[in-house]
C-alpha cells in the first residue's frame, strides 16, 4: 500500500505482483552475497511435505529463474546456490503440490536433481545414537527404542 497525494491508501499492485517482486528481491540478495569461487549458498529445507504453496513457489523461483546467476550474460552462467530438500514420502497426507513441485524441478535439464531414498533406522542404530548422545552404555538405554 502507498498513500496517494490525497492521503488515501491505494493498493497499486496485486498479490501476484507483490509475490513476484519478493521473489526477485530474494534472488538479487542471493546474487549479492554469493560467488562461485568463494561463497556459494547452501540452502537446506526440511519437511517439504508440510510446505505451503508460497514456500514451494519461492524455492522454485530460486532454482529456476536465472536473473540471480552470476555472469548471467555469459553462456556458462553459474548459480551459486545448492538446494537440498528433504521430505517423508511415507506421510499419509502427502500433498499433491509437493509432487508438482518435484516434477517441475526435475523436468528442467539445466537443474541437476539427485534423489536419495532412505529407509527407517533399525533399533540397533537408534540404540547406538541414543547411547552416543547420552554417553550411556547401550544396555541402559535399550528401552528407549522399544
Amino acid at each position: 500500500n502507498y498513500d496517494d497525494d490525497n492521503g488515501n491508501g491505494n493498493d497499486c499492485m496485486g498479490a501476484g505482483a507483490y509475490r513476484n517482486k519478493l521473489h526477485y528481491l530474494f534472488r538479487r540478495l542471493l546474487k549479492a552475497i554469493s560467488e562461485p569461487s568463494y561463497s556459494p549458498i547452501f540452502f537446506y529445507v526440511d519437511d517439504l511435505q508440510w510446505a505451503d504453496s508460497a514456500s514451494l513457489t519461492l524455492i522454485s523461483s530460486l532454482v529456476l529463474e536465472s536473473d540471480h546467476f552470476n555472469n548471467a550474460d555469459e553462456e556458462e552462467a553459474r548459480q551459486c546456490l545448492f538446494v537440498v530438500g528433504s521430505y517423508r514420502s511415507n506421510e499419509e497426507d502427502y500433498p499433491e503440490i509437493l509432487n508438482q513441485f518435484i516434477s517441475e524441478i526435475d523436468s528442467v535439464p539445466s537443474v541437476r536433481v539427485t534423489n536419495i531414498s532412505l529407509g527407517g533406522i533399525a533399533k540397533s542404530g537408534t540404540n547406538s545414537m541414543i547411547s552416543d548422545a547420552l554417553r550411556l552404555p547401550i544396555r541402559l538405554i535399550r528401552n528407549f527404542s522399544d
